[in-house]
């Protein structure tokens, strides 16, 4: 195995020079750098991180518990976190809590134990992960994205949530629709959930306990509940659901019961996920900047590793977001969606 030592022969330098090059802590000449620079890709020589964290205290990875992997918005903000901390010489290790806040704590704790220098958490939310949230950032930098902290000590990437929600509702109004349901779920997209019920009321409609569903933030959850929503005597003309996932599975419920999207139901998301421009029909939805937010969350950890100051006030990043129409919504027709029985 090629070993440091190797390094140092091969460049005609001292051991000490290439600990400083290769931990970046303290000077090393251009003529020297670039004399282990090329013994490095000669000899194809690896740095052993492990051996490297005893001097620099660091571990140059950073951790990203998640809520749910198998939602798209999950995935693709991984991705454009494993790309940004690779752009600044980190690694990227990731935990699925699957939606299970006793999950997260572990995965949390486990993080900690193995040395990540930072971490990134989205929720599921609740009062233990809160705590050991608040107890880490003590000493550890953390990024929630979309996950608030109470009090808030950890920086924090989220999107305009609130004016997303409302443009999606105020869409389906404006098209004419007066009877539109709500899927989401009791303690995650909150700001959804009020954006609805303002829209709503700006356009003069009361919100009807009836079509608020609360379930699980995934294509189950949106399947069981237009699955419920059809058994009212009158159900909804359209629905907005809390994310992308949720309405795919409100569409697939749809189609199964023979009901035409967009013609007999209406149907938006929220994320504008890869999938959501590619269903049938073409999924209308709440563009976030999904890999912008990743960006924001990597440079928010970064500027905290590298600061002179890490016990700063936390810092919030709110970035815009914008409704996309796409074929999943239309003006309602005469005909009701069919209920239960009704086929």
């Amino acid at each position: 195995m090629v070993t440091a030592y190797d390094v140092a022969e091969r460049a005609g330098v001292s051991m000490g020079t290439v600990s400083r090059y290769l931990t970046g802590n303290g000077y090393v000449g251009e003529v020297s750098r670039a004399r282990i620079a090329a013994a490095i890709d000669e000899l194809g020589y690896i740095p052993n991180r492990a051996a490297a964290s005893l001097t620099t205290k660091n571990t140059g990875l950073l951790g990203f518990v998640v809520s749910d992997l198998r939602n798209p918005f999950t995935a693709e903000i991984a991705s454009s976190l494993s790309q940004h901390a690779r752009e600044h010489g980190y690694g990227l290790v990731l935990s699925d809590s699957m939606n299970d806040p006793g999950i997260s704590l572990e995965a949390i704790e486990s993080m900690r134990a193995h040395g990540v220098d930072g971490l990134i958490v989205t929720p599921p939310e609740s009062a233990a992960l809160n705590e050991a949230l608040v107890a880490a950032a003590a000493t550890l930098p953390i990024v929630g994205i979309g996950l608030r902290t109470s009090p808030q000590v950890t920086d924090l990437v989220t999107s305009d949530t609130h004016a997303g929600a409302v443009s999606a509702v105020e869409h389906l109004v404006g098209l004419g629709h007066r009877r539109i349901g709500y899927v989401g779920s009791s303690s995650m997209a909150s700001g959804r959930y009020r954006g609805y019920e303002d829209a709503l009321a700006s356009a003069g409609v009361p919100v009807d306990p009836e079509l608020v569903v609360v379930g699980e933030l995934n294509r189950a959850g949106g399947f069981a509940a237009l699955s419920a929503l059809f058994t009212l005597a009158n159900p909804p003309t359209a629905v907005f659901a809390a994310n992308d996932a949720v309405a795919l599975g409100v569409i697939q419920a749809a189609h199964e019961r023979g009901v035409a999207v967009p013609g007999q139901l209406a149907v938006v998301g929220y994320d504008d996920v890869d999938l959501a421009a590619h269903s049938v029909p073409p999924l209308t939805t709440v563009a976030q900047p999904l890999a912008a937010m990743g960006q924001a969350a990597v440079e928010l950890l970064i500027s905290r590793l590298r600061g002179s100051d890490r016990q700063r006030a936390s810092e919030e990043v709110v970035l815009p977001v914008r409704l996309v129409v796409r074929g999943s919504t239309a003006r309602p027709t005469q005909t009701s969606p069919m209920r239960k029985g009704s086929r």
